[in-house]
């Protein structure tokens, strides 16, 4: 996945780049009407081109973690929900609760919830671990 970053920072090696998100109307903002404001991401890379302080770069990133990624925030948190929901209605059924539906429906937001902690978690292990991968390809004129 390519997208264009701005340089706002070189040392030694090291470039501070800041990488403007897509937005989910597909930056089509003038039909979208949605008035979306999305800020950019900031990211040290290694500065393998030579691009100084101002450069507009193109920097890329595997498709694999983008979609890794949409996986764990998409799925993870959907999966564990409905999860919940069928083992409460499952338990508190089987325990005799008049109003085991709704209760199941508790039972799956908590582990909706539960599913958020968990996300946070590892977005902080990613951070930490500056495991997403990011590229300078070329300086853009």
């Amino acid at each position: 996945m390519e997208q264009v970053g701005f340089v706002s920072k070189v040392e030694g090696n090291k470039a501070t780049v800041i990488v403007r998100r897509v937005t989910s109307c597909g930056d089509s903002c003038s039909t979208c009407s949605g008035s979306c404001s999305v800020p950019g991401l900031t990211v040290d890379i290694d500065n393998t081109i030579g691009a100084k302080k101002g450069d507009y770069v193109e920097v890329r990133t595997r498709t694999k973690t983008i979609l890794k990624s949409a996986f764990l925030v998409y799925i993870i948190p959907l999966v564990l929900m409905v999860v919940g929901i069928a083992l409460g209605i499952y338990v508190f059924k089987g325990l005799g609760f008049d109003n085991y539906e709704s209760i199941g429906l508790l039972t799956g937001l908590v582990a909706l919830g539960i599913s958020y902690v968990i996300l946070r978690i590892v977005d902080n292990k990613i951070k930490r671990n500056n495991s997403i991968d990011f590229e300078m390809v070329r300086i853009l004129d």
